[in-house]
């Protein structure tokens, strides 16, 4: 509700609706010197105050009793606290809310004895802001990118809140486990091979998320586990990750064997019938 004078009001008007294409406003004016707002109907008296009317508003949905009205200024008697037989958290975290994943990893961190509370991912900036042309990908910042070696199974984990392309060329030197690495095994990598993980601009949420990736991979080359100490509580959603990630390993595999043993029986079948 905005109280502002009649003759700027288009132009105001107007200029909230100049500021993006996908948020435009409405109008209601006052009729009778009165508007509703919020279920409040405010009046605008004659020495230019505001009257609101709520009590009844407040009775019929919020639940409030009478007395509560009646009585404004009595001292009221506050309950007494219960007592609390369960124990209390160990403390509080808060995670992005993802269906199907939220609930399996909010049970094993309540198993800990923390609290957990979701927050949703999509908001109404995230939808209504347009997005900016992507970066090629060794010009993005903020991110945890892992490398692989071109020559061997070996991996390696980082993080670099500068452009992509500068960390990598470090990684060239000898004094960089990779360029170690590279030396040591005569092996080399190629930069446009490198696998972008996860974009955190966040120092202190970079640097977890680093931790979590390199306890996840466990990647050879890395000499350390990051910067950010993980606390107990991540091994066993980490272990709970790897066993879910070994079960879906082996179903594919499964089915990869029954698919060839279809295929193996097809052409056998084939080449008796031949004969």
């Amino acid at each position: 509700m905005v109280i502002i004078q009649k003759s700027d009001l288009d132009s105001f008007t107007a200029h909230l609706n100049s500021i993006h294409d996908a948020i435009k406003f409405t109008i209601e004016h006052e009729l009778n010197n009165r508007i509703a707002m919020l279920d409040t109907l405010i009046t605008r008296a004659p020495n230019a105050s505001l009257d609101t009317e709520l009590q009844q508003r407040s009775l019929s949905i919020c639940g409030y009793t009478k007395w509560a009205w009646n009585t404004p200024h009595s001292k009221k008697v506050s309950p007494k606290p219960k007592r609390r037989t369960d124990n209390p958290p160990k403390g509080h975290i808060t995670l992005p809310y993802v269906q199907g994943v939220s609930e399996a990893i909010n049970r094993t961190i309540r198993q800990a004895g923390m609290t957990v509370h979701s927050k949703p991912a999509n908001i109404i900036r995230s939808m209504l802001v347009s997005p900016k042309d992507k970066p090629q990908k060794l010009e993005r910042t903020g991110s945890i990118y892992q490398i692989k070696c071109g020559d061997c199974p070996s991996t390696y984990v980082g993080q670099s809140e500068r452009a992509l392309s500068k960390r990598i060329s470090e990684h060239k030197r000898e004094s960089s486990p990779v360029g170690a690495h590279m030396k040591s095994h005569k092996h080399s990598f190629d930069p446009k091979e490198v696998h972008i993980l996860d974009t955190e601009q966040r120092w202190y949420q970079r640097g977890v998320k680093e931790s979590i990736y390199i306890a996840t991979n466990n990647p050879d080359p890395n000499q350390d586990r990051g910067r950010h100490r993980l606390p107990k509580t991540y091994g066993r959603l980490l272990e709970s990750h790897r066993s879910i990630s070994q079960d879906r390993s082996r179903v594919s595999s499964t089915a990869n064997v029954y698919q060839q043993s279809q295929q193996l029986k097809k052409r056998t079948r084939m080449s008796h019938e031949n004969v």
